[in-house]
């Protein structure tokens, strides 16, 4: 992709929000130097004779950040075009994604930023043979941390199913090397999981009172239990809510499936939750309400949330569907401020990468979403993209759809999409 960044140049839109004001502020500019922010000042005075991007009716906000993902390569330009400049992997082959992790770093205007966990760490039935990886006890997972930890994973990820002797051995190992780690629970509540020293949970899994139509004093007891623990919640509402309604039409005329996999589109109409009694589906519905109801209790009592969407499962959009996510908090009732932090200054200071993302400050990477309207007025305009600016170089919307058809012509053979594919090819 060519470079289209200037040295140094300024950005002026009508809108900023930092990623950490409570409301977006008029009449400033922000001055890039490189990759990096050099400064945010008034926009009278930038400097004369600066190169001058103006985006008016536009607000300019940090790069998104998507917490909960299992990436393929095909994957990386919706990502870049919807301004989700930064991706956490929660689950794949260690190698592969520690090497797609580095070609992120070494040409990043042409990839989101990666952060990755390698394998997902199961118990003794690894539930995805490829992005997965099993282990018959304490000691075996034990060494699976203290190893992944070696080769520089930047977070550890348990999955459904470990035992609960795995779960607190991980756990320690973790913690003794100062190592961030995260669970997708299957036999544990989430103060289970507290307890042992599990850090964040994905999916709301292990809390039993956001899956029923719980009393308010049900939620404040959940809340009561995490709060001195300071467990993370990455909801993901935006798979449950797909995967509850696989069979609704609009999601097949969806514009953004443009930017998905040929594969992985059939995968989806093919997806098992698509067929079967109506009642899982419609069960899976009433739940989605419920667990918005515990996030913005969540939210109100100060669980720290991050945005996550679990890409690419039934019709999530890879970037798009932090859009989405996005949106599904504010129907929840967060604010539009509140829920754009879980995806920005929230997520960057879960993940341990404040000092280089996550907000519009000077010294931080000049990763950037420039979208029409106001996303901390309407929630919507998220969505509204007008320009993507990563690493320093504004993108082109057109080579990057380029980039997504040369990549959708290759054959999806990576270890996330030989799980996905062949778990609906087996049904």
């Amino acid at each position: 992709m060519k470079n289209l960044k200037t040295t140094r140049y300024a950005i002026l839109p009508d809108n900023i929000w930092n990623g950490r004001w409570s409301r977006s502020k008029s009449g400033y500019a922000v001055i890039v130097e490189g990759s990096t922010i050099q400064a945010v000042c008034a926009a009278e005075a930038v400097p004369r004779g600066l190169k001058k991007h103006r985006f008016p009716g536009c607000t300019i906000l940090p790069g998104l950040i998507d917490g909960h993902v299992h990436f393929c390569d095909w994957m990386r330009p919706g990502f870049l075009a919807a301004g989700v400049t930064t991706i956490r992997d929660v689950g794949n082959d260690l190698d592969w994604i520690l090497e797609r992790r580095r070609r992120a770093r070494t040409n990043p205007s042409q990839w989101p930023n990666i952060l990755c966990c390698g394998p997902l760490l199961d118990g003794p039935n690894a539930h995805w043979p490829f992005m997965g990886k099993a282990h018959a006890d304490r000691a075996a997972i034990e060494a699976s941390v203290k190893s992944q930890i070696e080769q520089d994973v930047d977070a550890i990820k348990l999955y459904v199913n470990i035992t609960h002797e795995q779960m607190t051995g991980a756990a320690e190992v973790s913690r003794r090397y100062g190592k961030y780690i995260l669970a997708h629970l299957g036999n544990f509540s989430a103060q289970e999981a507290a307890a042992v020293g599990i850090n964040e949970i994905e999916h709301l899994c292990g809390c039993a009172a956001a899956w029923k139509e719980s009393p308010i004093e049900g939620l404040n007891a959940l809340c009561d239990d995490l709060l001195p623990s300071g467990m993370v919640m990455c909801p993901t509402l935006v798979v449950w809510d797909r995967i509850a309604r696989t069979n609704e039409p609009a999601f097949r005329q969806d514009k953004r499936l443009k930017w998905v996999h040929p594969a992985f589109l059939q995968a989806w109409e093919n997806f098992p939750n698509r067929f079967g009694a109506a009642e899982a589906r419609l069960k899976l519905q009433r739940n989605v309400v419920e667990m918005k109801r515990c996030l913005a209790q969540m939210q109100e009592r100060g669980i720290p949330i991050i945005a996550g969407t679990d890409s690419p499962f039934p019709y999530l959009v890879p970037g798009f569907s932090v859009h989405d996510e996005l949106t599904q908090m504010v129907d929840a009732g967060l604010t539009p401020v509140n829920a754009l932090r879980t995806a920005t200054s929230r997520a960057a200071e879960v993940m341990l990468i404040s000092k280089q993302v996550g907000a519009i400050a000077p010294g931080l990477q000049a990763d950037f979403l420039i979208t029409d309207g106001d996303p901390t007025k309407e929630i919507h305009d998220v969505a509204r993209v007008r320009q993507v600016v990563r690493h320093g170089t504004l993108l082109k919307t057109e080579q990057l759809r380029r980039m997504s058809a040369r990549l959708n012509r290759q054959t999806a053979e990576d270890p996330v999409s030989r799980d996905i594919l062949g778990y609906v090819s087996a049904r």
